[in-house]
């Protein structure tokens, strides 16, 4: 296999007696009148293999829609609303409780499988996932409509529900991670982009119901949710057991890019939305959702971006640009809300897509690779909505105290994002991986090749002739596979060499070897952060 590096895709061509190579048309691509290789083809196999992932698993979509369509409405709105917190004078929202029991839970499993290599599994643990969810619902439901008087009490069932419910949905979250790790990151963003949209037409028409039909739905949407995964996808012995002989060790960059995402939203909704944002929050943070799902969709297929830049150069870009408009503008300005929840939605995405390729590609367990990242995510956000609720109580915040507060979140998600979107991600991984056109991992020469073009900028044509040169084949053989003439390869050998400042195609290869050398070092020691 040859792996061109370019952008615009890969090309494979087959060597067979070490001279003979298939044009790029075999490999399935086409030719404008330049000669330029196009990625038309590919892109339409891409959506033919949706179609058909769609007709293989129809109702994962659903049922993953399902999944947000309840984390939307017990901790992104006012649904869960204890009355015991509105007698504090320190304010907080109210998913704090759940929430926080969520990431607790997560900690939990990523802990008995590390410690104990414990998988919970059984049919006995799917039923009581749901009906954990669904009770916890219920009391906290009973007392919205028939509060106790007694606050010690009234605090205590509150917890307890909240208890239930961020216990069975952190277990949920997993069992849906183990599905869609066995399926790959391409399969994941189709289902996350397909079920967001679903989850947020859901949630406009819910929150637009009688309260009453609203706690119902969050009693039902549970068991409905696991019924739809296990039907479809049922976990087999070979999923529970995946992973469980992987070492296991502490992706920081990774838990620091989640617990980022998860303070910036955090404190989006703790201040500026305790800050007096007043109009249909629950509407506009799904429409936000859907919207940062056909983004991606678009950026991940169409224009081939790897890890490295979905996540830092666009996700967190947009949730900047979001706290950009609200200290411009107006803390309780609707436009920065919506831009911000788009970027969250976008990132969190491409973190599930990022958390399935660790589990295909990689070989790490799904209790682990969700609960330890996906608990830095929502510590992040119950830090963020302790810091908005300090800022709060402590300066009984105006126009100018979230003004600034979102200033600093400007330099704050930028900062992040520059420090962490660095050479490291190309060798580890992030930035060598298309989550959209990509099931397999690339050999070590291919990413050694994708580094030394990267590094000295070459052209998308350059990329592809480099490709060939670190394969020692012959230049005439070049022209062959790329329907270049001798001239036109000569200059592109030229223009290499002037870059790289090299004199043969000997030291092409050598610079290839040096990166692989470089990724060999990286996998004994700084890999850890890909590796969990």
């Amino acid at each position: 296999m040859l792996g061109g590096c370019s952008g615009g895709g890969v090309l494979v061509m087959r060597n067979e007696n070490g001279s003979k190579f298939g044009s790029a048309a075999e490999a399935g691509y086409d030719h404008d009148a330049r000669g330029t290789v196009t990625g038309w083809n590919e892109r339409h196999a891409m959506l033919a293999s949706f179609l058909r992932e769609m007709r293989l698993h129809p109702r994962l979509s659903a049922g993953f829609g399902l999944f947000w369509t309840w984390v939307w409405l017990v901790f992104q709105t006012t649904l869960f609303s204890p009355t015991f917190l509105d007698e504090l004078d320190f304010i907080l929202p109210g998913w704090v409780v759940p929430l926080s029991a969520y990431a607790l839970t997560f900690l939990l499993l990523g802990f008995l499988l590390k410690l104990k290599g414990i998988v919970p599994q059984g049919r006995w643990y799917l039923v009581c996932i749901p009906v954990s969810m669904s009770m916890g619902v219920g009391l906290c439901g009973m007392l919205t409509y028939s509060p106790l008087t007694v606050f010690s009490v009234n605090a205590a069932v509150t917890c307890f529900g909240g208890l239930l419910m961020g216990a069975g949905t952190a277990c949920l979250h997993v069992e849906w991670g183990r599905v869609l790790g066995d399926l790959g990151p391409r399969t994941t963003i189709l289902h996350g982009v397909v079920g967001t949209v679903f989850a947020a037409l859901l949630t406009v028409l819910i929150t637009f119901l009688p309260d009453a039909v609203v706690w119902l739905a969050a009693i039902v949407l549970p068991p409905v949710c696991m019924r739809l995964l296990v039907r479809d996808a049922p976990a087999t012995p070979a999923m529970l057991s995946h992973g469980l002989d992987a070492p296991l060790h502490i992706p920081r960059r990774f838990l620091v890019t989640s617990f980022t995402q998860g303070l910036s939203f955090g404190i989006a909704q703790a201040v500026l939305l305790l800050g007096g944002v007043a109009g249909p929050v629950a509407a506009l943070s799904a429409a936000s959702f859907a919207l940062s799902a056909v983004a991606l969709f678009v950026c991940a297929l169409f224009f081939r971006m790897d890890f490295n830049q979905l996540i830092y150069q666009v996700g967190f870009f947009i949730m900047a640009a979001g706290y950009l408009i609200l200290a411009v503008v107006s803390p309780d300005a609707l436009g920065g809300l919506f831009i911000h929840t788009m970027g969250y939605r976008f990132v969190d995405i491409m973190m599930w897509a990022l958390c399935t390729f660790l589990i295909s590609q990689r070989g790490l367990p799904a209790n682990w690779v969700f609960a330890i990242t996906t608990c830095f995510l929502l510590l992040g956000q119950v830090v963020g909505a302790l810091v908005g609720s300090g800022v709060v109580y402590a300066f009984d915040i105006t126009v100018h105290t979230a003004r600034d507060l979102a200033t600093v979140m400007v330099f704050v998600l930028l900062g992040v994002s520059l420090i962490l979107s660095d050479r490291k991600n190309l060798q580890t991984g992030w930035g060598m991986v298309r989550p959209g056109d990509i099931e397999e991992l690339p050999d070590s020469f291919e990413r050694g090749c994708e580094l030394v073009c990267r590094r000295y900028d070459l052209t998308a044509r350059e990329q592809e002739v480099f490709a060939l040169l670190a394969r020692n084949v012959p230049r005439a053989d070049i022209g062959e596979v790329l329907t270049l003439s001798k001239e036109t390869v000569k200059t592109h050998v030229r223009n290499i060499y002037r870059k790289m400042d090299i004199h043969s195609q000997q030291d092409v290869f050598a610079a290839v070897v040096a990166e692989q050398r470089a990724l060999g070092m990286e996998e004994e020691g700084e890999l850890e952060e890909v590796r969990i």
